[in-house]
């Protein structure tokens, strides 16, 4: 694998001797990962300019959906200040819980955020923002975003990661290599027109999977994503159960449970088409909702956001007595055969320089 000291900058340096005889199974988050920020305002402000396509850029924040979308930011907020107040008034021991115990009680104190989420994709659903939207005009808005400069003052454009397709070539040429993307986004279509666009000079998408929520066409709801789902807890006996057995239904992905369990189906649904030893896993996230996914996978790959972000994911690590590693020193943590250790965190920021 490439060291990604820049994000995603490919050095082709030779790989661990254990990873040569292993497929390569990658799975990145979406915003803040692949993109150089979030793009829940692109969507939103490109669903509001399609809803009014007469209107000049400078009118559109006096529309009924802009004015409905600010109400939401402001509502979310306010919940999720609500809920980090009463996390910090539970009554402690005064001693600070550290290492594995620790990292679960954070997972399951984001898991607690489900409530808080699920009531503002509700809210967004109900302010009609996306409401009459055809399927296509989703991927049609991401392309158009990624087309637009960012740079320009523009609230519809995303940037992808300058390096982000050279990364993609280099794992489409290799043979023993899949990626995919997990993403709480409120699109699954948006998310693959941005990607569609920013990989256009190396090939197209070609396929990948993409998992993350939906929008309802015609109600303009947000209604999750249809995993398949069998014994969420025992997720390994699927190679055993029969396709009838399995339970299709809509999943919202907006914790990183949700993104735990949407990581596992995915890598479960990879096929290189040939035998192969038991795949090298990879995850590349930033946010604190990809803390399950990071510790899931053989090797999560972190890329830092501000540590002033409120429950940031370097915050949240470093709350637990756990750093992390830079990427660039990863291959000689990796070379000593540590195969034990079933999750490293890496970083691309040299500002972080110690080991999980």
């Amino acid at each position: 694998m490439p060291a990604l000291s820049h994000p995603f900058t490919t050095h082709h340096s030779s790989l661990p001797i254990m990873a040569h005889r292993r497929s390569l199974q990658v799975i990145l988050d979406f915003d803040g990962t692949i993109t150089t920020k979030d793009t829940i305002e692109p969507l939103v402000q490109s669903a509001i300019s399609l809803q009014h396509p007469s209107l000049p850029p400078s009118q559109l924040s006096q529309t009924p959906e802009a004015e409905a979308w600010s109400n939401c930011k402001s509502q979310y907020l306010a919940d999720l200040s609500a809920h980090y107040e009463k996390e910090n008034h539970k009554p402690s021991d005064g001693d600070a819980v550290t290492g594995p115990i620790g990292l679960e009680r954070e997972q399951r104190s984001l898991e607690a955020l489900k409530d808080v989420e699920w009531a503002s994709v509700q809210r967004v659903g109900e302010s009609g923002i996306f409401r009459g939207f055809s399927r296509e005009s989703f991927r049609d808005m991401g392309k158009a975003a990624t087309a637009d400069d960012p740079e320009g003052g523009n609230d519809r454009a995303v940037a992808v990661r300058e390096d982000f397709p050279e990364f993609v070539l280099w794992l489409v040429k290799k043979k023993r290599a899949q990626w995919g993307v997990v993403s709480v986004n409120w699109s699954w279509r948006w998310v693959r027109g941005v990607l569609e666009a920013a990989l256009s000079d190396v090939g197209g998408f070609n396929g990948y999977p993409v998992v993350a929520n939906d929008v309802d066409s015609s109600t303009g709801m947000i209604i999750g994503y249809p995993l398949h789902m069998v014994c969420c807890n025992h997720l390994e006996t699927m190679s055993n159960t029969n396709y009838h057995q399995l339970n299709r239904k809509r999943t919202h992905l907006l914790t990183t449970a949700d993104k735990l369990l949407a990581q596992k189906i995915t890598l479960f649904n990879f096929d290189l088409g040939f035998e192969s030893p038991k795949p090298l896993t990879i995850y590349i996230g930033d946010s604190p909702t990809d803390l399950s996914p990071l510790l899931h996978a053989d090797i999560g790959i972190i890329m830092n956001s501000p540590s002033s972000t409120p429950g940031a994911l370097g915050v949240l690590i470093n709350r637990c007595g756990y750093r992390v590693l830079p990427v660039s020193e990863y291959k000689e943590l990796y070379c000593k055969g540590e195969a034990g250790k079933e999750a490293i965190l890496l970083s691309r920021s040299e500002e972080h320089t110690s080991e999980l």
